[in-house]
């Protein structure tokens, strides 16, 4: 179960990239975060064909601020087309690790 500040995240998110596959990971997946743990999240969206790896959590957090979504907390987003997605879960790595210890929201 997802906590009420990823809970906010993720439905923007969600809102935002109706395709989007989301998966937590870190202390808040494995349910040993504090107060203060940031949320760690892999947004995989064929709307990020063609947007620079770079720019890709920006309008993420962009869409966060226009809609006043505060959790104060840093957010990480690790935002992937779907056809990255599947090159990086193969690879020794983030995604890979993050797919063994993650929850699919």
């Amino acid at each position: 179960m997802m906590d009420e500040k990823t809970a906010r995240v993720v439905s923007v998110i969600k809102r935002m990239l109706p395709d989007a596959r989301v998966v937590l990971f870190g202390s808040r997946a494995r349910g040993d975060h504090l107060a203060d743990s940031d949320i760690d999240l892999i947004v995989v969206s064929g709307a990020f064909e063609g947007i620079h790896f770079t720019d890709r959590a920006s309008l993420i957090i962009k869409a966060l601020v226009v809609e006043g979504v505060r959790v104060g907390v840093d957010v990480e987003l690790f935002c992937y087309t779907p056809g990255e997605f599947e090159e990086k879960r193969r690879e020794f790595g983030l995604v890979k690790g993050a797919l063994e210890e993650g929850v699919e929201l």
